[in-house]
């Protein structure tokens, strides 16, 4: 009995194995993206190839009736001494199933040997052909040995000896995995300012590997920042986005680099800004998105205003010291209607962005220093000291620019000593805060001599 389930437990390993190295083997040979494809045919074959069969050999070893006896004779003889015929039927089941999971799998591996030669192309055909013969010329005696020794059982097994060195070996010469591409190259062309030729350089590697992004984002660049052509490097930006194997993260980086060269090579914030809108129209809800409107948020409205901002704003100096009532205001160049149009742009940006601290503190000083609006003015330097998680040296520069125009515009000491006060309270660490002991102390001088002259 012991040995009958031996035989029984290693037939059917074998089976088994057979049937893995069938489907693992046909895989192999074909390109990973035609694996679902591959699926649901395979399944099909198995059942009619594996199942189907198995089953009609299960029935016939059975013995369905007094004229339908068993296939197997050591079946039919168990059968008919009235003895245990089941372990004759399970060992039967077992050679069978041997036999026909062998032929199946050398079926198999045949018919996509045959598939991926006829796939094949120029070098790696011909070499997927010599791998072939290679493999036939090594493993024909071995199968004749197995088929000679063992018969037509072990025909299968024999095919599988010499097909699956075939398919193990082949995936590797059907699917070559490519190199990158190296731009080294084209760097040291762009170095030594042979534009044209780093632009041949990159597209020589990119025929080698169509779907690079790097690749294709150097060569928008070398548009954009070398030859000045802004059209082909949008040309470009775009494929690369329409390109299947594009990430989101990728799609991102790609649309933020057009527009910055929007913005620094071409000085158009509306492009800039259609670039940007791309990513939110692509990948709505998306973190991406969010980062993508926060800038577009904070794009100038205009070319002017660009203009503006790449000319560099002035910057203001603490606005607290000895001579505090008689210091000259910032941009004191400019003209009224000037700052009007300046405070409009500023309205605009922060209608888009409420949190632009520049923007609200530029539209401060102009209403107080330029448009003689100082409560207006104090009135956005408020707004700038109730933002959340601002720097303590800007909150202390805004309250004392808030006393500062106190006494310069509106001439209310009290109203200034209590942002003063605020001050020292506050930020007693700052150099503001030191000025503001100082006009304190300067105050109090000048009271008790008001008081001591009265």
């Amino acid at each position: 009995m012991r040995p009958a389930v031996n035989i029984i437990l290693a037939l059917s390993i074998l089976s088994a194995a057979s049937i893995a190295a069938g489907w693992v083997l046909s895989y192999s040979l074909i390109p990973e993206r035609r694996h679902p494809q591959l699926l649901r045919p395979l399944i099909t074959w198995s059942v009619k190839g594996l199942l189907v069969p198995l089953a009609i050999w299960a029935l016939m070893n059975l013995g369905l009736s007094w004229n339908l006896q068993p296939f197997m004779p050591q079946v039919q003889a168990a059968q008919n001494n009235g003895g245990a015929w089941f372990p004759e039927y399970l060992r039967a089941l077992a050679v069978g199933f041997f036999v026909i999971s062998t032929y199946w799998t050398s079926v198999t591996l045949s018919w996509f040997l045959i598939e991926a030669g006829a796939g094949a192309e120029g070098h790696a055909r011909a070499q997927f052909k010599a791998l072939c013969l290679t493999c036939f010329i090594a493993m024909i005696v071995p199968a004749l040995v197995l088929w000679f020794f063992g018969g037509w059982p072990l025909f299968g097994l024999a095919g599988i000896a010499m097909l699956a060195p075939m398919a193990g070996y082949g995936s590797n010469v059907l699917q070559l995995k490519k190199a990158p591409p190296i731009y080294a190259r084209a760097i040291a062309r762009m170095k030594f300012g042979k534009y044209s030729e780093a632009e041949m350089e990159i597209i020589q590697e990119l025929e080698k590997c169509e779907d690079d992004f790097d690749g294709w984002l150097m060569l928008a660049g070398l548009y954009a920042n070398q030859f000045n052509d802004l059209a082909e490097a949008e040309k470009t930006i775009l494929e690369i986005c329409a390109h299947p194997k594009t990430t989101p993260s990728q799609l991102s980086i790609a649309l933020h680099q057009l527009a910055n060269w929007h913005l620094q090579r071409g000085g158009n914030p509306a492009a800039a800004r259609r670039a940007l809108q791309l990513i939110c129209t692509r990948l709505p809800g998306s973190h991406l998105a969010h980062m993508a409107q926060l800038r577009i948020n904070q794009l100038p409205a205009s070319v002017k205003e660009l203009r503006q901002q790449q000319s560099g704003a002035p910057i203001p100096l603490p606005a607290l010291g000895d001579s505090i009532d008689q210091a000259p205001p910032i941009e004191s160049g400019l003209q009224r209607h000037e700052a009007a149009e300046a405070a409009n742009a500023c309205v605009e940006t922060l209608s888009r962005d409420p949190n632009n601290t520049s923007a609200r503190e530029r539209l401060a000083r102009l209403f107080a220093e330029h448009l003689d609006q100082p409560d207006l003015g104090i009135q956005q330097a408020n707004l700038l000291l109730d933002l959340p998680d601002q720097p303590e040296a800007r909150r202390a520069e805004w309250l004392s620019l808030i006393a500062a125009w106190h006494i310069r515009y509106r001439h209310d000491t009290n109203a200034a000593r209590e942002m003063l006060e605020r001050l020292v309270r506050e930020f007693p660490q700052t150099p503001q805060a030191l000025a503001a002991r100082r006009r304190l102390q300067l105050m109090d001088a000048e009271t008790r001599s008001r008081a001591a002259g009265q």
